[in-house]
């Protein structure tokens, strides 16, 4: 396999791309285990009697080609393969919201997820059933994280991101990927303590990282999301596996295929400033096709990105107004009251019967009532002063 080297120097920094045009079971397992060569291979993380825990993306219960999920062609890849090294392999995540062991039961089933534990005999884990405390003092946000017990159990961990938009981080990928250790309920406090400080959440999502860091990545970029991500967005074709030993290179590298400006994602801005990521795509050795031939040129960004953010308390008068904002949109919704349940800042008001009403004074923008609605009945307004402005 060719290798594109972007600079002249050695770097520690890898990440490896490989077409994948469909989610065929054959042409997936090719596609994986060519991502996997130059990064030394599976066995080369991977030894006989690990217990590897197999990190998903599981934000909803969607089926797979509503490409909110991480496909169950990869998960069932990279099972398979674990086993052949004599490993064992647990598939997990933590779903968004304030979920129970039947909802989880529910998105497994939906998502292709179950189907592939039952055909391979792969263990699932609960995230939500036990966590523990995690304490680092290199934190920057909150020193101590409440970390599902199935994470900390594992010797391995292999996570399975799907490449995405995000209306709160503008991008989710591979960093992003693991708020989902955090218990759903975490999550929802995690998010109101953050508030709108957007350097703040993305500082406690390298926090997170850094307690308990992949030791393999392998993104599901044949299908990705655009738009307004993570749930919905619209499908996007991409034909691609990318695979790392870093999350942070790995979201360097997908970024700029999908048309961002790396340094305009704070999570990957935020890993640059802090010695955890490249700052640029010379830092990074790629083995396989070119990424400056793979960028998507009109990729659709999440609507947020048109307004930018705020920091908690800078919000002032005309950054309110330029603000976008999640509107209920009464003609899609079906009165279920998720987002409301769901809201970390309670500033959803849900009576039976009605659609919810938001509080614009205590909502931080953390668009979790768009990401977690089963029926996308949740838009993002820009305002005509920041339309203007744009």
């Amino acid at each position: 396999m060719p290798c594109i080297c972007f600079s002249a120097f050695i770097m520690s920094y890898e990440v490896s791309i490989v077409k994948c045009g469909s989610y065929d079971e054959g042409q997936v397992r090719k596609a994986v285990e060519g991502s996997l060569t130059p990064l030394g291979g599976l066995g080369s993380v991977i030894k006989k009697g690990d217990r590897v825990l197999i990190k998903l993306n599981l934000l909803g219960s969607k089926p797979p080609e509503a490409a909110v999920t991480t496909h169950p062609a990869l998960a069932r890849a990279v099972v398979r393969m674990v086993q052949e090294l004599g490993a064992v392999p647990v598939l997990g995540d933590s779903p968004g919201g304030n979920g129970t062991f039947v909802s989880y039961k529910g998105v497994l089933k939906n998502t292709g997820i179950q189907a592939v534990a039952d055909e391979t005999g792969c263990e699932i884990a609960n995230f939500e059933e036990e966590a523990v405390d995690v304490t680092s003092d290199k934190a920057r946000t909150f020193k101590k994280l409440k970390i599902g017990k199935p994470v900390m159990d594992a010797d391995k961990i292999i996570a399975l991101p799907k490449l995405k938009t995000h209306q709160l981080t503008y991008y989710t990928g591979a960093v992003k990927l693991l708020f989902g250790y955090v218990p759903g309920m975490m999550k929802m406090e995690y998010h109101h303590n953050a508030g709108r400080d957007l350097d703040l959440f993305s500082e406690l999502l390298l926090d997170i990282h850094g307690m308990r860091k992949p030791d393999i990545v392998i993104m599901d970029a044949v299908v990705g999301m655009e738009g307004r991500g993570p749930s919905a967005g619209t499908p996007r074709q991409i034909g691609l596996i990318l695979a790392s030993r870093s999350c942070t290179a790995l979201d360097m590298v997908a970024t700029t295929i999908a048309g961002f400006d790396p340094m305009a994602v704070p999570t990957v801005k935020k890993a640059f400033e802090r010695g955890e990521g490249p700052g640029s795509l010379n830092e990074v050795k790629v083995y396989g096709e070119d990424p400056s031939l793979l960028i998507i040129k009109d990729f659709k960004k999440p609507d947020t990105m048109v307004s930018g953010r705020r920091g908690r308390n800078v919000m002032g008068f005309i950054g309110g107004l330029r603000a976008s904002r999640p509107v209920i949109n009464k003609g899609k919704c079906k009165k279920c009251g998720i987002c409301a349940r769901d809201c970390p800042p309670k500033a959803m008001t849900f009576v039976k019967g009605f659609s919810p009403v938001i509080d614009y004074n205590k909502c931080i923008r953390c668009y979790c009532c768009q990401e977690l609605c089963p029926e996308s009945a949740v838009d993002v307004q820009t305002p005509l002063l920041q339309r203007i402005l744009h």
